[in-house]
């Protein structure tokens, strides 16, 4: 982590020791007291110090000398309080032998932080003295920061012209027969694919006549298979047939050891399934001309059918005049002064006194707006003159250093977040390349780190949103799906800010990448301790046992080898705190899991081609893992031993399904969210944690006891702190008799065989966000009287309301932002009266093909997938 954000950490756990006074710490409690002020003391210098790095490489190595220290410190508190935890210090010796042992190593830390105060003073590195200031104001900021909710996309300015240019001359092109082709080429962070997304949503192409459309990212790590099955996959069809296209893409790449012939394969299935259909694909971030070659042959070009692709490239790849190329151009000072005003000033407005300085600091630029982006979010929060012209400084500086400006620019950025955002923001890195990421799983893995705690601020999962949504406000994340219950989704990394966070990564958190047979070399030797490593695909076994004791988080990625089982390869994590298990075989935990006693976040999912028959038997010893807050398995069954499991600091526990006969959760202390049990199993506990729980997920199967169904909803109207809730249902049920009156309760998910909506009346009065399965009428009428709902989805596994047309009246929905429909093969038509949605920004679209949108206002932005 962030040097700042690493001393912070140790000072924070030196403080816990302290507080403790425990008396396993006699003896060595004054060398304990002594570290933490020495690197409290050190921490002070550290806001002058990174200041200076950029002109000085002796402070870039004081830096790096002070985080190393601060690391060391955190690793050997942490192993002592582990061992103290592990009740390895009852016996005299042992703990004997262990006090002077961490004595030792407390004096060496010491001996090392001597030598580093001596070299700051020749290196002329001071005390900044509004540090505490700048601190209180960031856990202020961090806060208080809320999003402007269904703006359009700030890096559209400019844009106007290159939007109707397109759509006329390719995309559209006057109902033009046979394959169009347009390539929009441009240099990274000019807002390529903002074009093509404002393209893509466009209200002409989603009404224009399009069977399907389809969007999806290349990138520069090209995986073939991968992108032609998301292609596949994104095209209409009903829900057999898509299980039919499954099953045999499965057998296929079960039976096909030939991958070549495979991808030729997979290219004939996407070229059947787009023969006959109007359609228009988007290629995004194609960096090599073999890539479209690759792809191009994928795309029937059919004289009768309206067919349309568009790339986006940083490369010249495409070079026919029948093609239409869009160059994107650098934004000129008026348009850069438009965009800058958005990002800097939240009225849109720049007072007097800064505009000369906003000016000067526009020209370091250069016109991209990527770059204007992350300076107005540097500058958006202090508005005074002599911030202004430190950040006008500041750019200077860094601009006399010989590299490519855009690059130094969101360097400058980086350096100018707080200590916890830096770390927040390295902690993205773990993703791979234009990945989409799930906030909620970003968040859980910040809280894991030791990057957030709560305090009087609010509970740690509602502090991480607001450092998400300061990370977002300075354009250092995007959001990659529409904000639902005022809260994003999902949100990427743009391709340049990865580059920044990758560099950053290993040389401030000790990053390891590993891809395919190689170890993989660090981008810096500075990274001389792993203590975080992603890995590709990767053989295991070849890893080097000792390096693993430092490491505190390993995201394992499609690795198949029996290796993942070893118990002597698990045995050598003393540290480990985050264990991310995707495309994971795992079936079992080896026993060697028990010596993760450090472990806080452990997610796994299953490989696709066994999803839908994972289970995971979780041990007897599971409860061992004292320090676990969140277990996720996705997409599997977990089944639970004979005996309760301990889980005292559990705060998510998120499973397909979860079942054991012993099944017994109710000393689980600290769960905040559960979600899927059986309602048998929940009404065993629900006394116990009714008043903790914030989000709940239960299945009803109908082979519950007979008094189960009718004990549901009293014990639900129990949970008074309860503000998510999804009930899966595999039976015809009526929804009064589940449905809790919950003044709390804002996000409520019903899966099932509803037989027809219920009045207003059932629903919680404060519910903001709803989604519906399988309703057989219009429930448009009886919905549109809530009157807090935001959010609506209503879809559907088998089959939804069959009718032509869906009616809104007038009053209705006073306060709907967004609307999802899914599955609805017969609707045609949705009739608003006049005043009815009067708040609707965005209407998503999901095998809804008939649906005709011409005649929605024009304000609403609609998205078909």
């Amino acid at each position: 982590m962030a040097a700042e954000a690493a001393i912070s950490s140790a000072v924070k756990l030196l403080g816990d020791l302290l507080v403790e006074k425990v008396k396993s710490l006699r003896g060595v409690e004054r060398k304990v007291q002594s570290l933490k002020e020495e690197l409290e003391w050190m921490q002070s210098f550290l806001r002058h110090a990174n200041r200076k790095q950029a002109e000085d490489d002796r402070v870039r190595e004081w830096i790096k000398k002070v985080r190393e220290v601060a690391h060391d410190a955190q690793d050997t508190i942490e192993i002592f309080l582990l061992n103290k935890g592990g009740r390895l210090l009852t016996a005299f010796p042992k703990r004997l032998f262990l006090l002077h042992r961490i004595g030792a190593e407390i004096e060496s830390i010491r001996a090392r932080l001597n030598a580093i105060d001596k070299s700051r003073e020749r290196y002329g590195i001071k005390i900044v003295e509004e540090a505490a200031a700048d601190a209180a104001q960031w856990s202020r900021v961090e806060l208080r920061r809320q999003l402007a909710h269904w703006e359009k996309d700030e890096h559209l300015v400019g844009m106007e012209e290159d939007v109707e240019k397109i759509l006329r001359e390719s995309v559209l092109a006057g109902g033009k027969k046979g394959l169009s082709i347009a390539v929009v080429e441009g240099m990274g962070g000019i807002g390529k694919s903002t074009l093509a997304r404002e393209i893509y949503n466009h209200p002409s192409v989603v009404a224009g006549g399009f069977d399907c459309r389809g969007w999806v990212v290349v990138s520069s790590e090209f995986a073939p298979l991968e992108t032609i099955k998301q292609l596949i996959f994104q095209l209409p069809r009903s829900k057999q047939e898509r299980e039919e296209l499954l099953d045999e893409i499965k057998m296929m790449e079960e039976s096909i050891k030939d991958k070549m012939y495979l991808q030729r394969k997979l290219q004939e299935i996407l070229h059947e399934e787009l023969l006959g259909k109007n359609y228009f694909i988007v290629l995004d971030d194609v960096w090599e001309k073999e890539h479209w070659e690759y792809l191009k042959s994928g795309f029937p070009n059919e004289q009768g059918k309206t067919s349309r692709l568009m790339l986006t490239t940083r490369n010249k790849i495409i070079r026919n005049h029948d093609h239409c190329l869009h160059k994107m151009k650098l934004l000129d000072s008026d348009k850069s002064w438009e965009l800058f005003l958005k990002k800097a000033f939240t009225n849109g407005t720049c007072p007097q006194e800064l505009e000369s300085i906003g000016r000067r600091i526009l020209e370091k630029c250069d016109g991209l707006p990527l770059a204007i982006s992350v300076v107005g979010g540097i500058l958006v929060e202090t508005q005074t003159t002599s911030r202004w012209q430190e950040v006008l400084n500041q750019i200077n500086t860094y601009l006399d250093i010989p590299e490519n400006n855009v690059h130094k620019i969101l360097e400058l950025s980086y350096q100018n977040l707080s200590p916890q955002l830096k770390s927040c923001f390295l902690c993205l890195a773990f993703f791979k390349e234009d990945s989409t990421i799930p906030s909620k799983r970003l968040v859980n893995i910040w809280i894991a780190e030791g990057l957030i705690h709560e305090d009087g601020r609010g509970k740690a999962d509602e502090i991480g949103k607001g450092y998400l949504n300061e990370l977002i406000n300075r354009s250092m994340i995007q959001i990659d799906d529409f904000v639902n219950d005022d809260h994003v989704r999902y949100c990427r990394l743009h391709d340049l800010l990865r580059d920044l966070c990758l560099s950053k990564a290993e040389v401030e958190m000790g990053l390891k990448i590993v891809n395919g047979e190689e170890e993989g070399v660090s981008l810096s030797e500075s990274s001389y301790k792993p203590r975080h490593r992603v890995v590709y695909g990767k053989n295991l076994e070849t890893f080097s046992l000792n390096r693993n004791k430092h490491l505190r988080s390993l995201f394992i990625r499609n690795v198949k080898s029996e290796d993942v089982y070893a118990s002597r390869y698990w045995k050598s994590f003393q540290l480990l705190k985050i264990l991310d298990l995707d495309g994971s075989l795992f079936r079992r935990l080896p026993d060697s899991f028990r010596f993760l006693l450090g472990l806080k976040y452990f997610r796994i999912r299953s490989d696709e081609s066994i999803a839908d028959l994972f289970v995971l038997q979780l041990p007897s010893w599971f409860d061992r893992l004292k320090k676990l807050e969140v277990l996720d398995v996705e997409k599997g069954l977990v089944l639970f031993p004979r005996v309760a499991l301990k889980m005292e600091r559990l705060r998510h526990f998120h499973v397909h399904s979860a079942y054991g006969r012993t099944m017994k959760i109710d000393n689980w202390k600290s769960i905040e969210s559960l979600k899927l049990i059986r309602l048998e199993d929940w009404l065993e506990c629900s006394s116990r944690l009714s008043c903790q729980l914030r989000e709940l997920g239960v299945c009803i199967t109908g082979m519950e006891r007979s008094d189960c169904f009718s004990k549901a909803r009293p014990s639900l109207e129990k949970m008074s702190n309860l503000v998510e809730l999804h009930i899966e249902i595999t039976m015809s049920f009526s929804m009064e008799e589940v449905i809790p009156n919950l003044d709390s309760l804002t996000v409520l998910k019903l899966d099932g065989g509803m037989l027809k909506c219920p009045a207003e009346s059932v629903f919680p009065r404060n519910l903001s966000n709803l989604t519906l399965c399988n309703l057989n009428d219009d429930p448009m009428q009886e919905l549109g009287k809530l009157p807090k709902l935001k959010y609506l989805t209503l879809s559907s596994l088998v089959t939804f309301y069959m009718g032509e047309r869906m009616r809104v009246l007038h009053d209705g929905f006073p306060c709907l932002k967004a609307l999802s429909l899914q599955s609805m093969g017969s609707l045609r038509c949705i009739d608003i009266d006049e005043g009815g949605m009067p708040n609707l920004k965005q209407l998503q679209t999901h095998h809804c093909p008939y649906l005709e949108t011409e005649n929605m206002p024009k304000h609403i932005i609609i998205l078909a997938v």
